[in-house]
């Protein structure tokens, strides 16, 4: 049995107001979107949680994990919101063997159960022995009005703000301090209109602006009107006199440390749980 389902999670815009939350929601759902495009889906949009209905789970997560403002993402099993359907289901996906297992629980909605009464039953039924300290395994159920979602992996996205939440800046691209540099400004929700003609850098980039045309210029438009430009170390040394606000965010931090993460999330990295 393969989860034909992929729980998103967001994270700060949720702590925005609703105003604004409903402004990045759009523009989040849109960039999602745009990730999926070839692939058949649907999309069911609820308050810091969307969920995507899919036979390609696998090829979604590995597009889901370069969209900025997913925190984490799951490929989930899905029954009613029932202690019995909840059961039967957990039976045929989890199955510990001899390993201490754990059921992790939480509810969302009306019931007439607890979530604490949601991990004792399921945890009745499975073989085994439970630790709930410390377990070889877990299974998360996530139980909301009318579903319940299972799952045991997780799986992190690059969190962050929507791309195109934050306005529209130069970029330099010339190496890799400054694709970490653009990168780490298009997690503040900033569009990047990269100057460069490194054609393989600009590529990489790319994967991650999802949602929006990248626009790419050789050199900096004379009659811009952006306001500001961002750069890493090595390129604002050489950088000309400019009336553009200079944003350096690699001042005071290891460029070589956010490089290897943001290479592990090309590809699906697990989270701890």
């Amino acid at each position: 049995m393969k989860p034909e389902c992929i729980l998103i999670r967001v994270g700060e815009q949720s702590l925005k107001s609703r105003q604004v939350w409903l402004i990045f929601n759009r523009i989040l759902i849109k960039n999602i979107r745009a990730s999926l495009e070839g692939i058949d889906y649907e999309l069911k949009n609820e308050t810091n949680r969307i969920f995507i209905y899919t036979k390609d789970v696998d090829k979604s997560i590995d597009r889901l994990s370069r969209v900025f403002g997913i925190t984490s993402i799951s490929p989930v099993y899905v029954c009613d919101a029932t202690i019995e359907d909840m059961q039967k289901l957990a039976k045929i996906i989890f199955k510990p063997g001899k390993k201490k297992f754990a059921i992790r629980a939480r509810r969302t909605g009306m019931h007439k159960f607890t979530s604490q009464e949601i991990g004792s039953k399921i945890g009745y039924i499975i073989p085994g022995s439970v630790d709930l300290s410390n377990p070889a395994k877990e299974l998360f159920v996530e139980c909301r009005q009318k579903k319940s979602y299972m799952y045991t992996d997780k799986f992190v996205g690059p969190g962050g703000l929507p791309l195109g939440s934050g306005g529209k800046i130069f970029g330099i691209l010339n190496d890799d301090q400054d694709f970490v540099a653009c990168w780490l400004l298009m997690k503040r929700g900033c569009e990047i209109l990269v100057v460069s003609n490194k054609k393989p850098l600009v590529r990489k980039l790319q994967k991650w602006h999802t949602g929006l045309k990248m626009s790419i210029f050789t050199k900096i438009p004379e009659n811009y009107v952006i306001p500001a430009i961002v750069i890493g170390e090595k390129s604002a040394e050489k950088l000309s006199k400019t009336d553009l606000l200079i944003l350096r965010p690699l001042v005071g931090l290891n460029y070589k440390e956010f490089l290897t993460q943001i290479n592990s999330k090309s590809g699906v990295n697990k989270a701890n749980k």
